[in-house]
């Protein structure tokens, strides 16, 4: 086996992402970034800002809502 093949099988698959015209959708590749998304989600969505606002559902698939968007998914979710 080449010694790259190696390390490449080894290595988490990539974050994906999709673009919509209300929210940056993102794939997470595996634990590491689920956690990583869900601390910025606690650090995100504090009472003190309005917006961003990111989401997770299903779980490893996280949105981020920023503009009139974040205002009206925060709205929906009953966060004023």
């Amino acid at each position: 086996m080449w010694p790259n093949m190696a390390r490449a099988s080894e290595a988490p698959p990539p974050l994906g992402a999709r673009i919509d015209e209300e929210y940056l959708e993102l794939d997470a590749g595996g634990p590491r970034e689920i956690d990583v998304l869900r601390r910025w989600q606690q650090r995100v969505n504090g009472p003190a800002y309005p917006q961003p606002y990111l989401v997770e559902g299903p779980p490893g698939r996280f949105r981020l809502y920023v503009g009139a968007a974040a205002e009206r998914v925060r709205t929906q979710r009953g966060i004023l």
